[in-house]
């Protein structure tokens, strides 16, 4: 997953997942099966349902009668559940996300009937099972509403234009057969002609009918359904499909598709090997675009409006389209063992999201780079901004890189207003750990590897041969392998401890300087502050600056500074335009109390870097610079 500008993840799984094909609405496509074995269930009551015996089914029908109410309406048909009950279930997060969203909080209007009509008696179990109780009836229907308006990547939402169904947060699946086949018909809103998703047509079926091999590539499929425009193009000689859902202007399409080719091709290139038989993009045109989530054969972006007239917005959303599409690979098929099959019940915790995702966003900026999208100076300056709001965080200092990804769940999707203070982010310390990691690699083999060979590695042995993630240690040592000696200090004091990244010894293996300055000469509160309606109120404080030590809390207002009633002027003077040394004098109102402060603004601790090419290069910099750009 790809949150805010860079972005966004989860891992699927088992050999049965692998065996998925997908395919766009409506388009015949030939489709390449692969063997394996169905998941098994990672969590199950002690008297569920049958698994579904042969002959057994599975049919969803989706349907949205008044989209403007916001529902979706689900109905499943069952058949082959010979046991006295079946427990279904609504997973209660969404791979990729990493956050309990408890969405069984939508559903509505739960019921259940047998083959002759009469209703079943339903029991709720938990927050998110309900138990249907069919006494030996093999065949049974349940219906349930779903309210749906949370717009974003990792939620479902339907309205008057549009429906976005996330799987996840949408199907219910039978507690045992989690492995069972299934299909699902969509019933689109009046007025509505385009289904998009990457679940393949259920072959001899009508319209808008569609296969899934299991409930794991039903959760990982989002449908989005409309009036959507559908752009096309092909990589590698694998159909994409681009689903571009409200208003955008694109001046020059065929330049956006050969675009689009140019980075999924590169990456492609990336592994070696290509799972795809096709692919499909699903992308939201709204005022407050932004992120991504990757699925097994698609991804949902956000962009806004204008995105594709902006050239700075038009390359940070095909960055975007990097970070999603490469995570066909890392995650989707190498992907640490704690992420699939998955746990639709609970956190799957792993220590491995600075790898999944934060390598991801390494890979991303290496794929628009290799692709021509930026020079080797404007990839430095990127890697030298992502290296400041690393270092310049203090957060980085408490907690490991490591730990960021296993609270994830308490933590990334829930920041405060101390986050800044007590945390880092496993994307941005994870791809200055990639970046280290790589040009280390470079340098172990004398320019002969880098991390690529890394995924191909773990691409081969694991999901290929043991079909399956890989532990904390297991990745370790495919680096080692890869290297040909060993990172074991690194990992340790670098991603399991907070030590601060050796970049000046790791770019210099490249021909590359690292420099830095005071990103300001001024003094620093080491807060915010913002006029909300009038009252200026502190936003944030920074651990250990002028404010920290002197005082001043989140939430204060502040009453008077310099012993007058505060303006912007005034406050800009004094957060940006104050010589170190001078002394603010503030009466702050704290809850109910007003407090004097007499703060002295000390240097701005935070520094600007830059990475630049050295002087006069050496042949061997020049050669093992090559390899690390991917040359």
């Amino acid at each position: 997953m790809f949150a805010s500008t860079s972005a966004f993840c989860r891992l699927v799984t088992l050999a049965g997942l692998l065996a998925a094909v997908p395919a766009a609405a409506q388009t015949k496509i030939k489709t390449k099966v692969k063997p394996g074995s169905a998941p098994a269930s990672t969590a199950a009551p002690a008297r569920a349902a049958s698994v579904g015996a042969p002959g057994g089914s599975l049919r969803y029908t989706l349907a949205m009668p008044a989209p403007q109410t916001h529902y979706f309406e689900v109905r499943m048909d069952l058949q082959g559940f010979g046991q006295e009950y079946t427990d279904l279930k609504m997973p209660v997060w969404a791979p990729g996300s990493y956050l309990v969203r408890e969405f069984s909080r939508h559903v509505e209007r739960f019921k259940a009937q047998g083959a002759n009509g009469q209703a079943l008696v339903v029991e709720k179990l938990d927050k998110n099972t309900w138990r249907v109780h069919h006494a030996g009836q093999g065949t049974f229907r349940v219906d349930y509403g779903v309210y749906a308006y949370e717009i974003s990547v990792r939620t479902s939402y339907i309205d008057a234009d549009h429906g976005f169904a996330l799987g996840s947060s949408i199907f219910m699946y039978p507690a045992q057969a989690k492995s069972l086949a299934s299909q699902v018909t969509v019933q689109p809103a009046a007025g509505w002609a385009t289904v998009s998703t990457a679940l393949r047509p259920a072959p001899g079926m009508q319209k808008y009918v569609y296969q899934s091999t299991n409930y794991d590539e039903l959760a990982d499929s989002p449908i989005e359904i409309g009036n959507q425009k559908v752009l096309s193009f092909t990589a590698n000689n694998t159909p994409h499909q681009l689903a571009m859902y409200g208003p955008y202007q694109l001046a020059d399409e065929p330049r956006f598709l050969g675009d689009m080719k140019k980075i999924t091709e590169e990456a492609q290139r990336v592994v070696g090997q290509n799972p795809l038989d096709h692919y499909l993009f699903i992308v939201h045109h709204l005022d407050a675009g932004g992120g991504g989530l990757e699925h097994l054969y698609s991804t949902t972006l956000g962009a806004r409006p204008g995105t594709y007239s902006n050239e700075t917005a038009y390359k940070n959303f095909l960055r975007l389209v990097a970070h999603e599409y490469f995570h066909l690979w890392n995650v989707k098929r190498i992907r640490p063992v704690a992420l699939g099959p998955f746990d639709y019940d609970h956190e799957n915790y792993t220590h491995m999201l600075w790898v999944s995702e934060g390598q991801t966003e390494y890979m991303a900026n290496q794929i628009a780079q290799r692709a021509g999208f930026y020079t080797a100076q404007q990839y430095y300056d990127q890697l030298a901004t992502v290296l400041g709001g690393v270092e310049n965080q203090p957060g980085n200092k408490l907690q490991p890189v490591a730990m960021s990804s296993f609270d994830a769940w308490i933590r990334a999707y829930r920041p405060d207003e101390n986050s800044r203070n007590s945390e880092i982010s496993y994307y941005d310390k994870g791809e200055m750990v990639g970046l280290v990691l790589d040009l280390m690699l470079v340098q172990a083999t004398n320019g002969q590897k880098h991390i690529d060979d890394v995924f191909r590695l773990l691409y081969d042995k694991y999901y290929k041969g043991l079909k399956r993630g890989f532990t904390d240690q297991e990745y370790q040592d495919a680096v080692a392998q890869v290297a040909g000696r060993r990172f074991d200090d690194f990992f340790q004091n670098c991603v399991y401890g907070t030590r601060t990244l050796d970049y000046s010894t790791a770019l210099g293996y490249v021909g590359l300087t690292l420099t830095s300055a005071p990103a300001s000469p001024n003094g620093s509160l080491g807060a915010t502050i913002a006029n909300r309606n009038g009252h200026y109120v502190v936003t944030s404080v920074k651990r250990d600056g002028t404010a920290w030590n002197g005082g001043l809390n989140v939430n204060d207002e502040v009453l008077q500074l310099g012993g007058a009633a505060p303006t912007d002027e005034s406050v800009k003077q004094a957060l940006f335009s104050s010589a170190p040394g001078t002394v603010l004098k503030m009466q702050v109102k704290h809850n109910a109390f007003t407090h004097d402060l007499s703060l002295t603004l000390q240097p701005d601790p935070e520094r600007a870097y830059q990475i630049q090419p050295v002087a006069s290069p050496t042949p061997d910099q020049q050669r093992l610079l090559a390899k690390w750009l991917g040359k």
